[in-house]
């Protein structure tokens, strides 16, 4: 696959994506608490599977995130995974945004930027027209949302370190392989 039909796929990504997030974002109030009732149902047949709310990892994480985002007040747990999804679409949506910007520009550090831009971008969007919605702006939406971007980001610097590390090794596992067996005298595939 070439370099222009491959960048079109992750733009075409991007702005399904960018038009799901809106999409969930115009929801009107009712819509909206049933979407986020529909998700905490489900995630509590999970928990009854697997027992994962009684753990102190999920307690800890839980206490966290509600002095997070909510500066210490105890809301219910079903706020905690309408907040989690926006974490959850801003990330997905700072990931597809760096990979587009790395693929067209070939520069980390405007894919960095292109990848918390625009979803900083959405998400004031997104607040924005919510108001036309029977829903009220939050700006502590929006940096759950810019906090999300920066986590999805953050996981695209670290599988590019990962895939860097790993051909690190490889080259240099190439090289000690090539100098060893030069060191024992054997012709090496340029040599022959």
């Amino acid at each position: 696959m070439n370099k222009k039909w491959f960048s079109f796929v992750v733009f075409t990504l991007l702005a399904l994506w960018v038009c799901l997030v809106l999409y969930f974002g115009t929801r009107n109030p009712y819509v909206s608490t049933q979407q986020a009732r529909w998700a905490y149902r489900v995630l509590k047949k999970i928990d009854q599977v697997l027992d994962f709310s009684n753990t102190p990892l999920f307690m800890k994480l839980k206490e966290g995130l509600n002095r997070l985002w909510f500066a210490n007040k105890k809301m219910p747990t079903i706020e905690l995974v309408r907040k989690s999804a926006h974490v959850g679409l801003y990330m997905v949506l700072g990931v597809i945004t760096f990979w587009f910007a790395l693929l067209y520009s070939r520069k980390l550090i405007i894919a960095i930027l292109l990848g918390l831009s625009l979803p900083a971008l959405v998400a004031s969007f997104d607040e924005y027209l919510q108001q036309f919605h029977g829903r009220g702006a939050s700006l502590n939406d929006i940096i759950i949302d810019i906090s999300g971007a920066i986590f999805g980001v953050f996981l695209c610097l670290l599988s590019l370190a990962f895939v860097k590390f790993i051909k690190f090794l490889f080259r240099k596992t190439k090289k000690d392989s090539e100098e060893w067996r030069w060191e024992r005298g054997e012709e090496t595939r340029g040599e022959r």
